[in-house]
């Protein structure tokens, strides 16, 4: 009889072991699963920051500030050409700010009119674009204990000179030409 009881107490442990081991197993398998989409969508996102501030660095949809002080419709253009990068983010428009889907553009420049109120930026100014993406969980098991995971970017460019510094002149008007300077040099010209 003491042959049997070790061959129990064996296949228990094995048991043990095994369950433990699949333990393990799931947790990593779980974990693949969920960090490939968690990566896509964060890559995904710094590419809504980069196409926007590339964007809001051309000038474009520019109006004179005397019209609108703001530059709203720039702005919202700016904003625009976020969310047409968005490609498989599963964006939820009725999402607040922590709940999974949750997604916001935010652009301030360094010649903003108030400190801190979003601005797209003249010429020759920093514009920072700062996405923000709260990304849902897939598996359930991780769903239920933390249901999302904010991704963000924040890309700064220098905005092109698109205005001159009177903002008379309309968006798309060319610069005067430069004649360029002979250069000089330090041979001394020979004579005939």
């Amino acid at each position: 009889m003491p042959g049997k009881q070790k061959n129990r107490s064996m296949s228990g442990q094995s048991l043990v072991e095994f369950a433990l081991g699949l333990m393990i197993f799931l947790s990593l398998a779980l974990a693949f699963v969920e960090f490939g989409p968690l990566v896509q969508a964060w890559i995904n996102v710094q590419e809504c920051a980069q196409a926007a501030v590339r964007y809001a660095s051309t000038g474009q949809q520019g109006v004179a500030p005397g019209v609108d002080q703001w530059d709203t419709a720039r702005l919202n253009a700016i904003k625009t050409e976020a969310r047409a990068h968005t490609n498989n983010l599963v964006i939820k428009t009725t999402a607040g700010q922590f709940e999974p889907g949750y997604f916001r553009v935010n652009v301030y420049a360094s010649d903003s009119p108030t400190a801190g109120k979003e601005y797209p930026g003249g010429p020759n100014a920093r514009v920072a674009v700062d996405v923000m993406y709260n990304y849902p969980l897939v598996t359930p098991f991780l769903s239920r204990i933390w249901p999302w995971v904010r991704l963000g970017a924040h890309v700064e460019y220098v905005v092109e000179r698109f205005r001159n510094p009177g903002f008379g002149t309309p968006a798309g008007v060319l610069p005067p030409t430069i004649a360029p300077t002979p250069v000089p040099t330090n041979t001394p010209t020979p004579k005939p």
